[in-house]
C-alpha cells in the first residue's frame, strides 16, 4: 500500500507514454553512437543492436536534460558490478545525485543494496533491490519535483525528497557501470529518457 501511495502521488507529474507534451530520447542501439552519445571506454561498442563491452567504463548523453525526467535502460552484466546513473550540473562539472543500482558488496552499507546519494553522501538505501550477473534488468529512476524513485524490474526501490535541492534546473547524464575485473562482460541496452516539453 505504501508503494502504490508514493507512486500515485508522483503519477500527475509524469505524462502519459506517447502525450504530446513529452519528448524521448532514445538509444537503441541499432547504429552507432554519434553525438551527443559517447562512450569513456575503448572496449564498449555497439553490436547486434546492444552496446556491450567489457570492464568499468560510462555511457556518457552530453545535452542537457530537464530536472524532471524518467530514464530508463536495460542491463546485464557477466560477473558482479554495480550501474549508476548520475547528475552533474549543467556543464558537467559537480557530481549532484548517484543512483546506484548494486551487484557488488559495498562495506559502508555492509551488504549488496540500492542507494541514492546526494553529492557524496547517502540519503536512501534499500536491500530489497540489487541486481546479480547473468540476467538482465530493467532500471528505471524518476525525478518530479525535488523527488527521487528506483525501480529494479519495476519494483520500487529507494525513495527520496530532497527538502535542500540544487538550483539547477538541468543535468547531464552518465551511466557507470563499475566491474570487479577489467574483461568482466557487460550489455547496456534500450536507453530512454522522457522529460515535459513546453
Amino acid at each position: 500500500m505504501k508503494n502504490a501511495l508514493l507512486w500515485l502521488a508522483l503519477a500527475p507529474l509524469v505524462s502519459s507514454p506517447g502525450a504530446p507534451d513529452t519528448k524521448d530520447v532514445v538509444q537503441d542501439f541499432s547504429k552507432p553512437l554519434t553525438a551527443p552519445w559517447s562512450v569513456t571506454n575503448k572496449t564498449w561498442k555497439v553490436e547486434d543492436g546492444e552496446l556491450r563491452g567489457a570492464g568499468d567504463g560510462a555511457l556518457e548523453y552530453a545535452a542537457p536534460v530537464p530536472a524532471d525526467f524518467t530514464l530508463t535502460l536495460r542491463a546485464r552484466t557477466g560477473e558482479k558490478a554495480n550501474v549508476e546513473v548520475k547528475l552533474y550540473d549543467e556543464k558537467g562539472e559537480k557530481e549532484l545525485y548517484t543512483f546506484a543500482f548494486l551487484g557488488k558488496y559495498h562495506s559502508v552499507l555492509d551488504g549488496v543494496k540500492s542507494c541514492i546519494l546526494k553529492e557524496q553522501r547517502f540519503v536512501k538505501v534499500d536491500p530489497k533491490t540489487w541486481i546479480y550477473p547473468g540476467r538482465t534488468f530493467d532500471l528505471e529512476l524518476r525525478r518530479a519535483k525535488h523527488q527521487h524513485q528506483m525501480f529494479v524490474n519495476g519494483v520500487l526501490g529507494p525513495f527520496f525528497v530532497d527538502e535542500a535541492p540544487p538550483d539547477e534546473t538541468k543535468f547531464r547524464v552518465r551511466i557507470l557501470v563499475s566491474c570487479e575485473g577489467k574483461d568482466d562482460k557487460l550489455v547496456l541496452d534500450d536507453v530512454k529518457i522522457r522529460y515535459g516539453v513546453r
